[in-house]
């Protein structure tokens, strides 16, 4: 088993998200409910899929306004093929970031953000957060 931080992001995300392995078009949705009333929701969506690559989404829910929404949080690339995952994107203090090609961070600016989201993705997995498909209501027309 490797043990690099690409790895270990995947293996979190992995523990998170039990479907990752199925997961086989963009669209797909799924749901990890508060542990406690005063916790976040959190919220993941497959961007794209392509094989054994494919684009996740983390969302978590914020209170703007008085309303309760969910707000972008991280964004990964996966390699199911190779079992790693990349912190393409994230929400920084300033605004929702692309950290990943063309980018204002330089390339020394990766593994300290992607270190951020193996150690984030961690703390989920050690909360017990798992990630649940949401699967559409039947429709009655």
């Amino acid at each position: 088993m490797k043990t690099d931080l690409y790895s270990r992001m995947f293996s979190r995300l992995e523990d998170l998200i039990p479907e990752l392995s199925s997961i086989a078009a963009p669209g797909a949705s799924f749901y990890a409910s508060p542990r406690s009333p005063t916790d976040m929701a959190l919220f993941c969506s497959v961007a794209s899929c392509s094989g054994d690559e494919l684009e996740l989404e983390l969302a978590k829910d914020e209170v703007v306004g008085g309303l309760e929404q969910a707000s972008h949080w991280m964004k990964f690339r996966i390699d199911r093929k190779t079992r790693t995952a990349r912190l393409i994107a994230c929400q920084t203090e300033e605004a929702y970031e692309t950290i990943h090609g063309e980018t204002i961070y330089p390339q020394s600016r990766h593994l300290p953000l992607n270190s951020f989201a193996v150690n984030w993705l961690g703390i989920l997995v050690n909360l017990q957060f798992a990630f649940r498909a949401i699967v559409p209501a039947p429709s009655f027309n």
